[in-house]
Parts: C-alpha cells; sequence; structure tokens
C-alpha cells in the first residue's frame, strides 16, 4: 500500500481557470475524488488536500503531503488561455525533477495520451510552489483547457475514462514502494571501488551489447572500458534526457555544458534507463554495482565512494557534477 496525496487545484474563492458558468476548481476536485475512489479500490492510501469547496493555501497544500509521509503527490488542474482554440494535456514536474519524477509524469500522461482523445502537450518543468515545496515525487497534471469548448465536451464524455487512465498510471508509479527493499549494504559487500578491469569483463560487454542493442551503438564487444564506450554511454545519456525531457540535444558523445544542463537527481528508489546508465559509468569506473536499472543501497554506496574519490559533495545523488565526473573528465 502506497500513501498518495492528491491535490484538487483552487477551490473557494479561487475559482480558477473559467469559461461562462464553468469553473476550473470543480472539474479538479470532481476528478480528484473519482481517481481516489479508483486507488482506495485497490489499497491505497488516498489523502486529500481538500475534498469541499474550500482553498487551503499552497503551503497549506504542501503541509499535507509532507506530514502524510507521501509516496506521490499529484494535483489536478485544467488550463485556460486566451487563446479560446489552445487545446490538450500536459503534465508538470519542478525545475529540477529526480529521473522518477520524470517517468511517473511520463507514465501518467502517456496513460491518458493512450486514449486518443486529447493532444499531447508534453511533459513540462515549472516552479510551482506545490511541487517545489513538497517531499514526496509530485507532479500537476493540466487535463485539457477549460476554456476551450471542445476541450470540455471531451473532459465531461470520457471523465471515467480519464479518471481509470489517471489511476492506471499512479498506481503504476508507486509500485515500486509495495516492494521489498533491500537491506542496507554491510562492509563485506562490494562497494569500494576497484580497479577497472581492461580486458574481457563480462559485464562489460553486457553494457557494450546494451549500448549496441538499445541505443544504435556499433561498439566491438570486447570487455574493454575504453573512451569509445564512455561517448557511447554519452550519447545513450543524451538520447535519453531528449525523450524523458524534451531537451533536444545534439547526439554527438559529448559531454558539454548543454547536456550537463539537462542531468536530472537521480537517487535512490529511482529506475529506469538512467539509472542503468549511471550503473554502467560507476562500473567502468571501477565502481562495483550491478547495471540493472535499480537505484538500490549497493549503487548509492558506490556513487558515494566516487564522489570521495573525486573530492566533490558526497550525498549518494547522483547530479550534474557527478554526471560530469563519470563522463567528461
Amino acid at each position: 500500500m502506497a500513501t498518495i496525496v492528491l491535490d484538487p487545484g483552487h477551490g473557494g474563492a479561487d475559482p480558477g481557470a473559467v469559461l461562462g458558468n464553468r469553473f476550473e476548481k470543480n472539474d479538479n476536485l470532481n476528478l480528484a475524488l473519482a481517481v481516489g475512489r479508483i486507488l482506495q479500490s485497490r489499497g491505497h492510501r488516498v489523502v486529500y488536500t481538500r475534498t469541499t469547496d474550500i482553498n487551503p493555501t499552497l503551503a497549506e497544500r504542501a503541509r499535507i503531503s509532507n506530514n502524510a509521509n507521501a509516496d506521490i503527490f499529484v494535483s489536478f488542474h485544467r488550463n485556460g488561455s486566451t487563446n479560446p482554440s489552445a487545446t490538450g494535456i500536459e503534465n508538470w514536474v519542478r525545475p529540477t525533477p529526480s529521473a522518477r519524477e520524470v517517468e511517473n509524469a511520463t507514465r501518467v500522461l502517456n496513460r491518458m495520451a493512450d486514449l486518443n482523445i486529447y493532444q499531447n502537450r508534453g511533459v513540462k518543468r515549472g516552479n510551482f510552489f506545490v511541487l517545489n515545496a513538497t517531499n514526496a515525487p509530485a507532479m500537476l497534471i493540466e487535463t485539457g483547457f477549460i476554456t476551450n469548448a471542445n476541450d470540455n465536451r471531451i473532459f465531461d464524455a470520457n471523465f471515467s475514462r480519464l479518471a481509470e487512465a489517471i489511476a492506471g498510471g499512479i498506481n503504476d508509479s508507486v509500485a515500486p514502494v509495495r516492494q521489498p527493499t533491500m537491506p542496507p549494504p554491510t562492509p563485506s559487500q562490494q562497494t569500494q571501488p576497484a580497479a577497472p578491469m581492461l580486458g574481457g569483463d563480462p559485464t562489460i560487454r553486457q553494457i557494450q551489447t546494451t549500448l549496441n542493442n538499445t541505443y544504435g551503438q556499433n561498439l566491438a564487444v570486447d570487455g574493454i572500458a575504453g573512451p569509445l564506450t564512455r561517448r557511447a554511454l554519452t550519447r545513450a545519456l543524451q538520447m535519453q534526457l531528449n525523450s524523458q525531457f524534451g531537451a533536444r540535444l545534439n547526439v554527438d558523445g559529448v559531454f558539454g555544458p548543454l547536456t550537463r544542463a539537462q542531468i536530472p537527481l537521480v537517487r535512490r528508489g529511482d529506475r529506469g534507463n538512467l539509472v542503468w546508465i549511471l550503473q554502467s559509468a560507476l562500473w567502468i569506473h571501477g565502481f562495483r554495482t550491478n547495471p540493472d536499472g535499480v537505484f538500490g543501497p549497493l549503487t548509492e554506496q558506490a556513487v558515494r565512494n566516487f564522489q570521495t574519490s573525486r573530492g566533490i559533495g558526497v550525498d549518494g545523488v547522483a547530479g550534474p557534477i557527478t554526471f560530469t565526473k563519470l563522463l567528461h573528465d
């Protein structure tokens, strides 16, 4: 069971976006309550920032989430524009999101987009107070434009399908929370740096094979951790940043300032291809952690050991500085 905080935006004297007698605050509340009922039926603990027509402050909304020790925070909104033809759905994350936040937001947005009822405007970064002040991985969903009459018709006609899609994406996002976690590493476990294996390393051969098959590289699968493999990892990183963040980087294998500026924070509990790239880069530098795409305690310790070896801040979280040291130096 996960703790999920649902935040119906606006409320009370704040109607949000308006079209005639239609107020965003009401659509937000109705959809959040419907999503919450589905999640509760799946065994989750659901906490709301409001269940009636009131308007908690942004700080109160974040405090409710933090006090609940939420596993995920989802804020519900509908867009507004002076252009009545503006249309579509989008999902927002904080300006410097974790990899997990981007994956969660993408997962929920894709569930809605798979209904083929709205234009998909993508996952975006924004400086929203409730996202920045919330400890949990957070997202802010915009379910169409209330200022577009056709978007409203779509919203009403597909209300139950939208609720199911959003709940399904949230459920999938918190699934790792319900899985048992690995115990903390012991001194006997392989968390200390080792000299890089420069010949016939089977894990490096695996890394090279994955880079070839998944990212279209053309590496010799020789188990040698050389500059070509590191450049291929940088290309894979650039491709991943483009697909997950819409970074629009040149996929050239050069770890420059534009690539560095797009690096999110990758930390314990994250899963996916960015974690695999991090683990592979650590392995190539001789810091042993299994490249499995799951950021567990051994990966965290490997990151700490690498950070210590490079004289940078030691926090076990891989951000722009750590990735730069791994792939640029």
